[in-house]
C-alpha cells in the first residue's frame, strides 16, 4: 500500500504531475492502480482549479492567503485521506494556475 500524500509530494510539479517517474516508481515498488491514482491526481488539481475559477467568477481576485484557505477547504471537503503534505502539494500548482490566469492578487 501506498500513501498518496507522499506520492502527491514526491511527484508534483508546479506545472505538472511526473507522469513517467510515478508509473516507473509504481513499477519499482509492484503498486498497481497507478493509472488510477494518477488520474485522481489530475484530476484533484482540475478541480480544485475549477472551485476557484467558479468562486471568482466575474471579477473577484484573491490573495495568496485566500487562495490557500479556499484549496485546503475544498481538499478536505473532497479528499478524506488528504493532509497537509498533500495539500501544500496542490497548492504549489494551483498557486501558480492562479497568478497564470489572473485570479491571484
Amino acid at each position: 500500500m501506498f500513501d498518496k500524500n507522499e506520492l502527491l509530494n514526491k511527484f508534483s510539479d508546479t506545472f505538472f504531475l511526473k507522469k513517467e517517474e510515478m508509473h516507473q516508481y509504481f513499477k519499482e515498488n509492484n503498486f498497481n492502480d497507478f493509472n488510477s491514482t494518477y488520474e485522481e491526481f489530475k484530476l484533484m488539481r482540475k478541480r480544485t482549479f475549477d472551485y476557484l475559477w467558479e468562486y471568482t467568477n466575474p471579477n473577484i481576485i484573491l490573495k495568496d492567503k485566500e487562495i490557500i484557505h479556499l484549496t485546503e477547504n475544498f481538499l478536505k471537503e473532497n479528499y478524506s485521506w488528504i493532509n497537509d503534505k498533500g495539500i501544500a502539494s496542490v497548492n504549489n500548482h494551483i498557486n501558480w494556475m492562479c497568478w497564470q490566469d489572473g485570479i491571484l492578487k
